[in-house]
């Protein structure tokens, strides 16, 4: 997409985002905007974005929004055509709203995947757990770049967009505003690094567990409680009063994070055919 393009979806997610109460496009969907690995279709009324759709080929998904001042006229219908016929296996509805669900049923589309959010207070800050014998906490550094993605494409073999996270993509999320190397917490034991907590700060209040990995060779050993600890200490620590955490509803994690304090905030709902 051109600059202007660019500039013009990103007005029409902050339109969306201060209607719903939910941003229309997630992460990955906003880097791809000054990338040429997605398609993209935006509708525009003179100088306006009145609605945009991606269609992401690597995972096989789409997400598309429209401007709440444009709504019911057909223009959701469109986009969703547009990227289905492009070969989208399902359209992600962020918070699961009643107009989106209503679009996908009227399109034949039923839920096909859950993405729960998740969140908790971090005030008092939460208590720890010992860490298992022979491993170390510490923060990353850009040498263990090859060493962090070889134990996240491990941990998340099975996963469709986490597996596939490359060194392109840790590049582009180290030029965000958010990115601290004090913030992507590594666990390392005599083999080498083993497991991660990266975090994510939003704002002086709310901070993410952006992601925990534990490589397959270390399952067993609470190793994911400990980094989770580790991660909510940080935020904590940062001045966080609150954090949230984003896992699949099937994920067995949902349960680890239910004793940890966190509670469903909202879902967001992957349809397809």
């Amino acid at each position: 997409m051109s600059e202007t393009d660019r500039d013009l979806v990103v007005a029409l997610v902050d339109a969306v985002t201060a209607a719903d109460g939910v941003r229309p496009l997630n992460d990955d969907a906003m880097l791809a905007l000054g990338r040429d690995a997605a398609r993209h279709w935006v509708l525009r009324d003179g100088g306006e974005a009145v609605g945009y759709a991606q269609y992401a080929p690597a995972f096989g998904t789409a997400q598309l929004c429209v401007h709440p001042g444009r709504r019911r006229r057909g223009l959701g219908r469109t986009l969703l055509a547009e990227v289905l016929a492009a070969g989208a296996s399902g359209v992600w509805a962020f918070g699961d709203l009643p107009a989106a669900r209503g679009l996908a049923a009227a399109s034949g589309l039923r839920p096909t995947r859950g993405l729960l959010i998740m969140e908790r207070p971090l005030v008092p800050a939460p208590a720890a757990h010992a860490v298992p014998a022979g491993v170390t906490l510490r923060p990353f550094t850009d040498a263990d770049a090859p060493a962090f993605l070889a134990v996240n494409a491990a941990a998340f073999a099975h996963h469709p967009e986490q597996g596939a996270f490359s060194a392109s993509d840790l590049a582009a999320r180290q030029a965000e505003p958010w990115w601290d190397p004090a913030g992507l917490i590594l666990a390392e034991d005599a083999a080498g690094v083993v497991g991660f907590h990266w975090t994510k700060r939003h704002d002086a209040d709310t901070g993410e567990v952006y992601v925990i990995g534990v490589h397959p060779r270390a399952h067993g050993q609470g190793l994911g409680t400990v980094l989770l600890d580790a991660g909510l200490a940080y935020l904590a620590a940062s001045g966080c009063t609150r954090v949230i955490l984003y896992v699949e509803a099937d994920n067995p994690a949902v349960r680890l994070y239910e004793r940890t304090g966190f509670t469903v905030a909202h879902t967001d709902v992957l349809y397809g055919a």
